[in-house]
């Protein structure tokens, strides 16, 4: 089997792919070199004679070129997917609409004039309130001007008065509507302790579920893959490791971490079988739950089974439900209490059901160890994304294109968009209190895709095709593209000029995102298709959406506006390419809420108490039958526990963030070739359960439960535990069959299986981890990808 299906691009194995792919051009002709930057990194681009991208190269602020991210931008913008021209659906282009036809039938060529047209006028057909502007993230694109949500937010608020909109997230939906309550910070993207001083004083790390290098190699904004130098010096630290996942991990490995093996789900109660044998030990921090917690009184009882349930969370108890021994329990958390220890939380525990529990009870584990604020110690869930534990500039930044007020007061949860599409009008218990689901006609995507990131790809399929209208703006024919009924060609970031910043937690370089080539083919930018059709809906509406400034004038004003401009002049930060920002002293030595430890009074947390609430009155006032009033332990509707349902379906599935992908993006590029097996998404199993079901690796696989079926290429493997499966989420939804109604993935679009159950009614946020499925080895054709659909007139 290739290494490069089992590393993460270990370099040599993708050198080769990259040189048989990306030839070095540049010698062969005279070049343009220009500045330019994405997710995956900034770099500078080398454009021929001919005005033809021919070389990507590395920008000095990536500190670690090895990721293929970047050197894809060459395979992706000349893509054979890419989308040429507007295209409208034939039957819709007809007046027929034919809703239930929206996947399967051919696209008609039209003009840029025709198609805008037919959205300004289906736009000005419904009422506001029967738009969703489903334009989630910005992913797409880090620019600051052109940013997919923000221009289609401001196109809408400004030039149509508004759309339905998005209610949180699909990363940290259960959580982002619970950790401000607990600690007064939503903590999944907070600045995290620095990793100079967890070098120097953690003895304990605790990668609970955290993958630390995956989503280190990319970021929501520019990526620096500054982590990756200090990976060498943990590897190298005499700090001990213990990762609490039922995958051994790349970096676990790199770390020789001790692997807590533990079943899916199962982590709250883990967490509460140490904190009752730290209780009952006498060995937690009473001071610090005395001076910095508040609720543990009321929590204590239900720890010790003297509430409804009457069972007392012990580490026996914990034992029977997580599948780690009562010992080995037992021994961790006499590890984490007797060391200075650091739990570093993950955002997938919370995407499972009852996942606003998980990291409601890490904080309060983290508490009863009592080393919150502490150097070193403590927890903290973002050391695992876009560069966690860098030291932070401190920086004015530029701002990005405010979207205006939306006069719609109407959202829907993320994750309950097919719900809501297949239910106009119904009520669901939402945060405390109620919404009604909006009737909605049109559907509005600006470069995102939520055939990629939904859950339950055949309900949702379903939903979309209630729709009258779906709208789509793409670079390329993405499975969300091929829905659409009409459907308008974007230019990817190098085809525009545009500003960003990176990373996320740094924040100290500044970039000039210059155009690399011009347009290809038809397409436009999403900003001037946008303003073309405000100009269409009216004057004022064109000049309330540019603010009566150019797109240079408005990027001009970004930089100004920043303190950018106390470094050096727009033109000459132009010309450079970036800003950079030294972080100073002081943020190489920030510790995660160590001025909540120094004065609680003075640096009280905005919660209810001014404390880390182990309990609260708010949530308990809810009164939630599946969200109380503190942490608990909830059987998940599908999980290894269950009997009945293993029965049938015996593995649970796992869907993690891609090692070589942001989701679904670069899913139609030469990347795929350092990993696919047989052309198809991988699927690591366990080699017990492997030799159990004949399936041997590189065979290809369905996966499937009642919700659908995929196939995917077989990776067997001691490094995931037993009754596991995993399978990375974003592969290109490509059903086998048209005209089946739940048809066969070829791809291996693993949301096809998962379920688009709620967390719970507090949050109703996704539960993709909760999901349970059978497998079998299938005789099948070669696969040969993805392809562009048929284009009638082109």
């Amino acid at each position: 089997m290739s290494i490069s299906r089992r590393s993460f691009l270990k370099s040599s194995a993708a050198a080769a792919v990259l040189t048989s792919v990306n030839p070095l051009l540049a010698d062969e002709k005279k070049v343009k070199t220009i500045p330019h930057a994405s997710n995956l990194g900034a770099f500078y681009a080398d454009v021929d004679e001919s005005g033809k991208l021919v070389r990507i190269r590395a920008h000095e602020s990536d500190k670690d070129h090895k990721f293929p991210g970047n050197e894809a931008w060459i395979d992706r913008v000349y893509s054979d997917t890419r989308i040429k021209y507007p295209c409208v659906r034939k039957s819709f282009l007809e007046g027929k609409n034919s809703p239930e036809l929206r996947g399967k039938e051919e696209f008609v060529r039209v003009s840029w004039d025709e198609a805008m047209k037919l959205v300004v006028k289906k736009l000005q057909s419904v009422k506001m309130d029967e738009i969703y502007n489903a334009s989630y993230s910005g992913w797409g694109h880090p620019g600051l001007l052109h940013n997919c949500n923000s221009v289609a937010g401001r196109f809408f608020n400004t030039a149509i008065g508004g759309a339905v909109g998005t209610d949180g997230e699909y990363s940290n939906g259960a959580a982002g509507r619970v950790n401000a309550a607990i600690v007064g910070d939503l903590e999944v993207y907070s600045l995290q302790t620095a990793h100079e001083v967890m070098l120097e004083n953690t003895k304990v790390y605790v990668m609970w579920g955290a993958d630390l290098f995956k989503c280190n190699q990319i970021d929501y904004v520019v990526a620096n893959r500054g982590n990756n130098p200090y990976f060498e010096k943990y590897a190298n630290s005499g700090i001990k490791f213990i990762t609490i996942d039922p995958q051994y991990t790349q970096i676990a490995k790199k770390f020789n971490a001790q692997w807590i093996k533990i079943r899916p789900n199962t982590d709250v109660a883990l967490m509460l079988g140490m904190a009752h044998y730290l209780y009952a030990s006498n060995q937690y921090d009473k001071e610090f739950i005395e001076k910095y917690t508040y609720g543990f009184d009321k929590f204590l009882p239900y720890l010790l089974g003297k509430t409804e349930d009457m069972v007392e969370k012990t580490p026996a108890w914990a034992a029977k439900i997580t599948g780690v021994e009562e010992s080995v329990i037992k021994a961790l958390a006499d590890t984490f209490v007797k060391n200075r220890t650091f739990l570093a939380g993950n955002w997938a525990m919370q995407r499972a059901h009852h996942g606003e529990q998980a990291d409601w009870m890490l904080m309060v584990l983290a508490s009863m160890i009592g080393q919150v604020g502490l150097p070193g110690g403590g927890f903290g869930f973002s050391m695992h994304y876009s560069g966690g534990g860098q030291e932070f500039s401190g920086a004015k930044l530029p701002l990005g294109l405010p979207q205006g007020k939306n006069r719609v007061d109407v959202n829907i949860p993320a994750s309950r968009v097919s719900e809501a599409l297949l239910n106009p009008g119904k009520k669901i218990k939402f945060k405390g209190g109620e919404i009604t689901y909006p009737h909605i006609k049109v559907m509005y995507l600006t470069g995102a895709t939520v055939l990629g990131h939904h859950p339950n790809t055949n309900e949702l399929i379903k939903a979309i095709r209630t729709l009258d209208t779906l709208i789509v703006h793409e670079p390329w024919w993405t499975p969300m593209a091929k829905m659409a009924d009409i459907v308008l060609p974007s230019t990817t970031p190098l085809e525009r000029d545009d500003i960003s910043y990176g990373g996320s937690y740094s924040q100290d370089y500044v970039y000039a995102m210059r155009k690399v080539i011009e347009p290809v083919f038809e397409a436009r930018n999403d900003y001037d298709v946008f303003a073309d059709m405000a100009k269409m809906i009216g004057e004022k509406e064109y000049r309330k959406f540019t603010s009566s400034r150019t797109k240079e004038e408005t990027i001009r004003r970004f930089y100004d506006r920043s303190d950018c401009a106390n470094v050096m002049s727009f033109e000459e930060f132009w010309q450079k390419g970036y800003v950079y920002f030294e972080p100073n002293e002081d943020a190489k030595k920030f510790v995660r809420h160590s001025a909540f430890r120094a004065d609680p009074v003075a640096n009280k947390l905005a919660t209810e108490t001014g404390k880390i609430q182990i309990f609260s009155e708010k949530f308990a006032n809810f009164k939630l039958d599946d969200f109380k009033g503190h942490p608990m332990w909830f059987e998940p509707a599908e999980w290894l526990g269950n009997e009945a349902k293993t029965q049938k379906y015996p593995l649970h599935l796992l869907s993690p963030h891609p090692k070589y992908r942001i989701h679904s993006q670069l899913d139609n590029s030469f990347v795929r070739k350092a990993y696919k097996v047989g052309n198809r998404e991988p699927a690591l199993i366990n080699y017990e359960d492997a030799k159990k079901f004949g399936i041997k690796d590189g065979d290809t696989v369905e996966i499937y439960n009642d919700r659908g079926r995929i196939l995917a290429g077989a990776i067997v493997s001691k490094d995931i535990m037993q009754g596991v499966i995993s399978v990375d989420e974003g592969a290109w939804y490509d059903p086998e069959n048209l005209n089946d109604e739940n048809p066969r993935c070829n791809a291996g679009h693993v949301n096809i299986l998962t379920s688009s159950r709620p967390t719970s009614t507090m949050a109703q946020a996704t539960s993709v981890n909760t999901c349970l499925v059978a497998i079998k080895k299938v005789d099948v054709k070669p696969y040969g990808g993805v392809k562009a659909p048929v284009i009638k007139g082109a």
